[in-house]
């Protein structure tokens, strides 16, 4: 049985959340730029490119696309049982402990001296996002993703129309701007991301990094003021 706390995001508030998205876009232009245009977070890209693989019989390439996969289920599986009743009450901060795992396997990486279509580095980046995506899943009580965008894209327009077409709704409009906020913060991870990867090659997950310090800094500062 899962943790009731679990279900739901720590409250850290809108600029948090908006930081995780911008951790995602950036995290994905890091991989497919510089690791043999894999994505690290968007796995319906990366099921659209194994088809293509298995159909041309690359199998070098269907092997990196569907370990990748694999990888990403992997670390949504972990961060379900982290939020299990009896893991929950050893690991008290479920989302403190996965941020930290993430920031341990990204600075890890950001050492490695393998750039370009590494196997190994895009298969942990892909476990560290998936961890992210599983764990923070709600802002203002409204489902979203920080580690791809489109059905993101989708609540922000929805949420728009529903505003000019259904009565004005303060509701309807604040939503519509949280998700865009989202939406702009997630293509300025990715722009920030394309400019860092070719210059900084791996240690460009540094920046990376600082952006979930922040995040973990919040998520602790809101669970202390719980306590």
């Amino acid at each position: 049985m899962m943790n009731p706390e679990a279900e739901t995001d720590v409250k850290v508030g809108l600029a948090t959340h908006a930081a995780l998205a911008a951790a995602g876009g950036y995290l994905d232009a890091f991989t497919y730029i510089g690791h043999g245009h894999v994505f690290a977070n968007a796995m319906t890209g990366n099921v659209v490119l194994l088809a293509n693989d298995v159909v041309t019989r690359v199998w070098a390439d269907a092997a990196r696309h569907f370990f990748v996969i694999v990888m990403f289920l992997c670390g949504i599986t972990v961060a379900r049982l982290l939020q299990c009743r009896s893991i929950a009450s050893v690991v008290r901060v479920p989302e403190a402990a996965v941020l930290v795992g993430e920031i341990a396997v990204l600075s890890w990486l950001s050492f490695s001296t393998r750039y370009g279509a590494s196997l190994r580095i895009t298969m942990l980046i892909a476990f560290a996002a998936s961890l992210q995506m599983a764990t923070f899943r709600q802002v203002n009580k409204k489902s979203y993703s920080s580690t791809f965008t489109t059905g993101n894209l989708h609540t922000m327009l929805q949420s728009l129309l529903s505003w000019v077409l259904a009565g004005h709704s303060a509701e309807d409009l604040r939503q519509a701007g949280d998700f865009a906020t989202i939406c702009s913060m997630f293509f300025a991870g990715a722009v920030l991301g394309a400019f860092a990867t070719p210059r900084l090659h791996n240690h460009a997950l540094w920046g990376e990094c600082a952006i979930l310090l922040v995040v973990l800094g919040r998520v602790l500062q809101v669970r202390a003021k719980a306590a």
